[in-house]
């Protein structure tokens, strides 16, 4: 990681960075403001035409064909911008992952270039009003008739779900003991999406419920065998935990920028309260976490592209990333005092509402102890 692959991040940084400053800085405030809830398409497109989303997706099928570690520069530039848009980006990876590995030819071309462009919104839905972190307790259940199955079943709090054309599904078949994946198109009888409102922070993501009475979908579109639903979610995930790690080292380093700006204009005491040692400690705090968030999810990335497990490095830069991100911000508003309270006068506000997300999304930062643990345990840790 102490090579010439430090320039090369940078630069994927620095364009990434170049079009947010340029599109998507003038208008992030406007869309956290919206009293309802409504996805940014033409944003959303945009970033696939720059192939953001596509970026680590094979060339063949619409992508860039770029590493998972220059992957994971785009979302965490994104995330240093705004990080709804690196969460959007993100779950474009977690449909076409799954397809890509374990998903029949014809499903990869009829769906994944247009995906990864963003001409089509794409959703993973595997959380159920009763089946969060415990997904192998979802319910949703899918029926036989004839060469298609029928689901009846819900989905909560399924990203950009309201939105999107075609969506990854995890159901019970009748039949079979465990889980199964299927691909199903949207906006046929029987499917309603909700977007869920008055969302803490990320707002520019929507999120929904979705509502399944009756839905079909063609019995080819299985994404593997039937039963392998949970292993295609668990091993989607843990690349996912990498992108979520990415957004925190984003959102952390935006928030000592901002404090490291704040700290040397702001004047208390008749100099710059960069000079007070409270201050100075924080910042010392805040880049040494930043640094060693940043180390472990660009080493989690690293093990993925050698393709090793990454499920612990990848729970292990989730959890330490994200409540990086925490940490950082929280320590951003108190060096900030009564104007880090005030979205009208810094944008750590907007900040510490967004990084909240961090901690639950991809599995919550109990889950990812928990997976360490087992793993450590087990003696199957490095």
């Amino acid at each position: 990681m102490f090579d010439d692959r430090q320039e090369k991040l940078e630069e994927i940084r620095a364009q990434v960075r170049e079009w947010a400053i340029r599109e998507l800085t003038p208008v992030s405030d406007r869309w956290d403001r919206e009293v309802e809830p409504k996805f940014p398409g033409e944003l959303y497109c945009r970033m696939g035409e720059l192939g953001f989303i596509g970026f680590n997706s094979p060339v063949e099928y619409g992508g860039q064909g770029k590493s998972n570690t220059e992957f994971a520069a785009v979302i965490e530039e994104l995330g240093y911008h705004d990080v709804a848009f690196a969460v959007m980006c993100g779950i474009g990876r977690l449909f076409t992952y799954p397809l890509l590995r374990w998903g029949a030819d014809h499903l990869k071309t009829r769906y994944v270039a247009d995906c990864v462009s963003g001409r089509r919104v794409c959703a993973f839905a595997l959380s159920e009003p009763g089946a969060g972190s415990d997904a192998a307790g979802l319910q949703t259940v899918a029926r036989t008739d004839g060469d298609e199955f029928v689901i009846y079943g819900e989905k909560t709090l399924v990203t950009s779900g309201d939105a999107a054309e075609v969506v990854l599904l995890f159901c019970r078949v009748e039949g079979y003991r465990k889980i199964s994946a299927f691909v199903v198109d949207t906006g046929q009888p029987g499917w309603k999406a909700r977007a869920l409102e008055r969302k803490l922070g990320i707002r520019a993501s929507t999120t929904a419920h979705l509502t399944l009475d009756g839905v079909r979908t063609p019995a080819v579109n299985l994404v593997g065998n039937f039963d392998d639903g949970f292993k295609i979610a668990m091993a989607t995930l843990d690349g996912a935990r990498i992108s979520v790690a990415a957004q925190g080292v984003g959102v952390a380093r935006r928030a000592l920028d901002e404090s490291v700006r704040y700290a040397k204009k702001r004047h208390a005491f008749g100099a710059p309260i960069a000079k007070l040692q409270a201050i100075q400690w924080m910042i010392a705090d805040m880049a040494t976490r930043l640094e060693a968030a940043r180390l472990l999810t660009y080493r989690a990335a690293h093990l993925q592209d050698r393709g090793e497990s990454v499920s612990l490095a990848a729970a292990q830069a989730k959890l330490f990333a994200a409540e990086t991100a925490n940490f950082c911000v929280d320590r951003a508003v108190q060096i900030h005092g009564g104007y880090g309270f005030i979205g009208e006068f810094s944008p750590v506000e907007k900040l510490y509402r967004d990084q909240r997300f961090l901690q639950i999304g991809e599995g919550t930062s109990e889950i990812q102890r928990m997976v360490i643990a087992r793993t450590i345990l087990d003696g199957s840790g490095n």
